[in-house]
């Protein structure tokens, strides 16, 4: 039976020789393992200064929160041991999404907000040996992308509130058990 640690996450991490979450200075960031249950094990190691990286189960999904100070930066997503989750929902604590994307494999999509109209949702994908090409809705490439807003009506900049990202079932498929992640804020 694993032990239970009563301190805050960041000092059991540190006590078992692991190492933070939160990125300092210009090196990247080790990662650390955070488990909800046997079947939604990620691993996550976030790059650049001042970003930080959660993860939590929500019913059948496994989310990501990410909180990025410079509005910057990039991270590593791997499966840890188990199955893969069902549904990975990423929240990005930024402002505007001048530019989101996603590679796993040698897949890259990119997905983009407009920061004058906000419902103007804007994505590609460079599928393995393919050129760059749009993709609309109905694609199997196509990430949910949602602004869930603290209050009022979503409005860019969105100063209380997140970007959902729901990624694609394809992501964690067969033989790919990692992914990457890159963010750009418009208000950096």
């Amino acid at each position: 039976m694993p032990t239970r640690c009563a301190i805050p996450l960041a000092a059991c991490i540190l006590l078992a020789g692991g190492t933070s979450l939160t990125g300092a200075g210009k090196a990247s960031v080790p990662f650390s393992t955070v488990a909800q249950s046997d079947e939604s094990r990620l691993k996550v190691k976030a790059e650049g200064e001042g970003n930080q990286l959660t993860v939590k189960t929500e019913g059948e999904a496994v989310v990501v929160d990410v909180h990025s100070r410079s509005g910057i930066g990039s991270a590593t997503i791997d499966l840890a041991s188990g199955t893969a989750p069902q549904q990975i929902v990423l929240r990005l604590r930024l402002k505007g999404l001048e530019e989101f994307r996603l590679s796993y494999g040698r897949t890259v999509i990119t997905a983009r907000v407009s920061s004058s109209d906000s419902r103007n949702v804007g994505q590609s994908v460079a599928p393995p040996g393919g050129d760059e090409r749009s993709i609309t809705p109905d694609s199997p490439f196509w990430m949910e992308v949602e602004i869930v807003p603290d209050g009022a009506a979503p409005r860019i900049p969105l100063d209380e509130g997140h970007f959902e990202v729901t990624l694609p079932k394809d992501v964690l498929g067969k033989g790919r058990p990692s992914f990457s992640i890159r963010w750009i804020d418009f208000y950096r």
